[in-house]
């Protein structure tokens, strides 16, 4: 399944609005990724999928992280620069920050093509187009990662109800639902298992539990899948 012009013309003008990535930028960074960069000292370089504005690219920037990042929106990819530049200077930002979409093959791995010790892919799976292109992005990020590399995970669950009725599910498209935002925004939103299923495939452990927390909209509620994978060491062995 492909996503047509009309599909790629409303999500890129959903996002790629300033007060869009004001909002998104000025949200506290993920608890979980405090969480583990508190416990793992050791983590220095993190390649952030779609960024948004910028929350926790530049949280890690901050703690002297060697941070890399990139969106699909311009919008969202200029105030991350525009906030990384008084922390690593203007042609650090343009370099560490790009515009790109996951879909991009080259757009994984920066200029140096060094690997990763933590992927974050916080809420951008779920707008790919479906299980093949989720299940591609998933290799890419097993390939961005150094043995004993983690990845954070949050998508959407199929079961939200946003706007207060069931998700409308696409024929022909397992796991593609309509009714996130506006009508023509599909998503890709397999359950916890599945999402599981499709990590271990690519190589990738379940290196924590897997949670979906349930929080309310206006109308109705969203259900989050919150997973963490960790990619095994050459030896087979995954040190704490």
């Amino acid at each position: 399944m492909s996503s047509g012009p009309d599909d790629e013309a409303a999500r890129d003008t959903f996002w790629n609005r300033r007060e869009m990535a004001v909002r998104m930028g000025d949200r506290p960074p993920d608890e979980r990724l405090v969480a583990l960069l508190g416990a793992h000292p050791e983590v220095r370089r993190i390649l952030d999928l779609g960024c948004a504005g910028g929350r926790n690219t530049v949280f890690a920037a901050e703690r002297g992280l060697d941070v890399h990042a990139f969106d699909a929106a311009e919008a969202m990819v200029a105030l991350t620069r525009e906030r990384l530049r008084p922390i690593v200077g203007p042609d650090e930002a343009r370099r560490r920050v790009r515009l790109a979409r996951l879909e991009d093959e080259e757009a994984w791995r920066p200029a140096d093509d060094a690997p990763f010790d933590l992927v974050l892919a916080l809420g951008v799976l779920q707008d790919l187009t479906g299980d093949a292109a989720v299940r591609t992005a998933i290799g890419r990020i097993a390939g961005a990662l150094v043995p004993g590399g983690r990845v954070l995970v949050a998508n959407f669950g199929p079961d939200s109800r946003p706007a207060g009725t069931p998700l409308v599910p696409v024929d022909g498209a397992p796991h593609v639902f309509l009714g996130f935002a506006h009508d023509d925004r599909r998503m890709t939103l397999p359950g916890a298992t599945t999402l599981e299923a499709w990590f271990e495939a690519a190589g990738l452990r379940t290196d924590a539990p897997t949670e979906v927390r349930t929080r309310p909209t206006d109308e109705g509620v969203r259900t989050t899948i919150n997973a963490r994978f960790r990619k095994p060491l050459s030896s087979g062995r995954t040190p704490g």
